[in-house]
């Protein structure tokens, strides 16, 4: 269920529990859930028009005087000045403090949208952003704070799409800067050294925007020392030449493919799904300042439970 239809329905049943008859004579549990539906579910609105660091950020800048004001109250005996779901949502405030700690600092969950990393993520895939090992950043505007490392070859990076920086997006990280990345009828060169594709396999699978099977070769690369599965791009396509994509600085598109030269500071990332991805092949790089986190965990669900994979070593 989306998170927009989520907030709706906790929104929708907020006032049918959070009733005075029950917070006075019962049941508790009822006027309990009540309260956080009605916090809980306009809150999950807003997170579906509004990025949730800024909500969260939103929450703590209103919660916080009230918070405080209630523990001083409290400490010299006198009564509350929050009552029903908003002394529900003040006493919140350092659970959103917590998370809001954790998402800017720690780490962060992310819905993969489309079928762009497959054989390794599909859509609908939770993945577990890594915020720390690259660095830490202002939560509101994304500005690196401290550098603790740089992106290495086979990283499965989340960042902000440069295209459009409201968007994130994720791929595997191909080229670090200084790299010559050459890709040519589906064959990709790092360095000018052919990356191998070994164990070719067939994979099926449904594709999301047509509803229709597609059937691909699923190869193993060996990049840095990593292995991953790929899909291999049987139709190499003309790597936006004529099309609206800009011209990328450092890169030559030529009837032969794309070569281009990674610029300090940037990387260029491809999706799994060499066929059906949209990349640095077609978009330029992914400079360092867009750079989200590191995509560490991934979780999958289906009719056979759970199934938890690293996708980054």
């Amino acid at each position: 269920m989306s998170l927009f239809l989520s907030g709706l329905g906790l929104t929708a049943i907020a006032p049918v529990l959070c009733r005075k008859a029950f917070a006075a004579r019962g049941p508790q549990w009822a006027y309990t859930l009540g309260c956080m539906a009605a916090v809980l579910g306009p809150y999950f609105l807003l997170c579906t028009f509004v990025e949730m660091h800024t909500v969260l950020l939103l929450c703590v800048v209103a919660g916080a005087p009230f918070w405080i004001t209630e523990r001083i109250r409290t400490t010299r005996d006198k009564g509350r000045l929050t009552l029903g779901v908003i002394a529900f949502a003040v006493e919140l405030v350092p659970v959103a403090v917590l998370l809001m700690v954790i998402r800017s600092f720690v780490a962060e969950a992310y819905v993969v949208p489309s079928s762009s990393m497959r054989p390794n993520l599909a859509v609908g895939n939770f993945v577990l952003v890594d915020k720390f090992t690259y660095g830490l950043r202002d939560p509101l505007f994304n500005n690196l704070l401290l550098t603790v490392s740089s992106p290495r070859r086979a990283d499965v990076l989340v960042f902000r799409f440069p295209l459009d920086r409201s968007k994130p997006y994720i791929k595997r990280v191909i080229g670090i800067p200084g790299d010559l990345i050459e890709y040519r009828a589906g064959d990709l060169y790092v360095n000018n050294v052919k990356v191998l594709g070994l164990k070719p396999e067939v994979y099926e699978y449904v594709d999301e925007n047509s509803g229709k099977p597609k059937i691909s070769e699923a190869v193993t690369e060996e990049l840095a020392g990593k292995r991953f599965k790929i899909l291999h791009d049987s139709q190499a396509q003309e790597l936006g030449r004529g099309s609206d994509f800009p011209d990328i600085p450092g890169c030559d598109r030529n009837a032969e493919g794309l070569t281009c030269l990674v610029p300090h500071d940037s990387f260029f990332v491809l999706g799994d799904n060499r066929g059906n991805s949209l990349d640095s092949r077609y978009w330029g790089f992914v400079p360092k300042s867009d750079i989200i986190g590191r995509a560490l965990y991934s979780v999958s669900m289906d009719k056979f439970g759970f199934t938890f994979q690293r996708i980054s070593n």
